[in-house]
């Protein structure tokens, strides 16, 4: 099972950042080096769009198969950021190695995700850059997204109610830690959540993954609290949360187990971001976006 946990040793080189508990294995499968894993060909593609694409591959070298994520962003206009970058360091960063830095400093402050393999950047031209990600397979972790979907009982009756009350407190304390780490995953939702139930357990380990859109200004960090709260909100099936769970997340991250006046205010405010998200999503959806 890969370590979703623990900081991440770097070595850095020609463009390039390998994490090295990978760089043995990098090396003997051909893919330590930028021009191999951008020009890599197979796989299954998860993921494509004009900015980027995602691509799910198989890797052995006289072992057990590994599987790993190959995120590419093609060319980014990075422009004068890189004048900015001698000030600022992260303005001159490409969004493939800016998202290995989120997650090694995710991991220095302990909330698990996932593991980065390499990642790497190069100029494309006058003012862009391409770069690329690759991360192993988060196995056995599933997202909350894809649980609800293929087993939409699991947090209901008796036992489910018991698993959602403990997801409930343990989701809000990692979007705490998050906070007060002084992060704020700019997508926290279901999709982005990361679960694992060991057997016998209702308590699932977490971890999140696609740190691409982290901020990092602890100024906004009651902003964060009602974005990353709200975002959530609006990804859980009604179905299966009813509005006193959607309550005691909030409640949960507060460390509160009854509502007073703030909390009732917070939740409001929660509740018209979801709407404001609702309708920008169906707006985007209808292509008016």
């Amino acid at each position: 099972m890969t370590d979703l946990s623990g900081p991440i040793r770097c070595i850095r080189k020609n463009g390039l950042i390998i994490n090295k508990d990978y760089e043995a294995f990098l090396n003997r499968v051909q893919l330590d080096a930028f021009e191999p894993v951008w020009g890599y060909n197979s796989g299954e593609t998860v993921k494509k769009i004009r900015p980027r694409s995602v691509v799910r591959l198989t890797l052995a070298c006289n072992q057990k198969p590994r599987r790993f994520y190959l995120k590419r962003h093609n060319r980014e206009f990075i422009g004068f950021r890189r004048l900015l970058a001698l000030f600022f360091h992260r303005t001159g960063l490409s969004q493939g190695v800016l998202e290995y830095e989120n997650i090694c400093d995710f991991r220095k402050t302990g909330i698990p995700t996932v593991s980065p393999a390499i990642a790497g950047e190069r100029r494309a031209g006058c003012f862009r850059v391409e770069s690329f990600l690759m991360t192993e397979d988060f196995d056995p972790y599933v997202s909350l997204e894809s649980l609800l979907e293929k087993t939409p009982d699991f947090f209901k009756g008796r036992e489910g109610e018991i698993r959602k009350k403990c997801l409930i407190t343990g989701v809000a304390a990692l979007a705490r830690k998050m906070h007060r780490s002084g992060f704020n995953h700019r997508d926290f939702n279901a999709t982005h959540i990361l679960l694992n139930y060991q057997s016998g357990s209702d308590i699932a380990e977490l971890a999140l993954f696609d740190l691409q859109r982290v901020e990092k200004n602890r100024w906004f960090r009651l902003r964060w609290k009602i974005k990353s709260l709200a975002r959530l909100n609006y990804s859980l099936p009604a179905g299966v949360f009813s509005g006193e769970d959607r309550l005691n997340l909030l409640l949960s991250y507060n460390g509160k187990s009854t509502p007073g006046i703030m909390d009732r205010l917070q939740w409001y405010w929660i509740e018209k971001k979801t709407a404001r998200i609702k309708r920008h999503t169906e707006k985007r959806q209808n292509g008016k976006g």
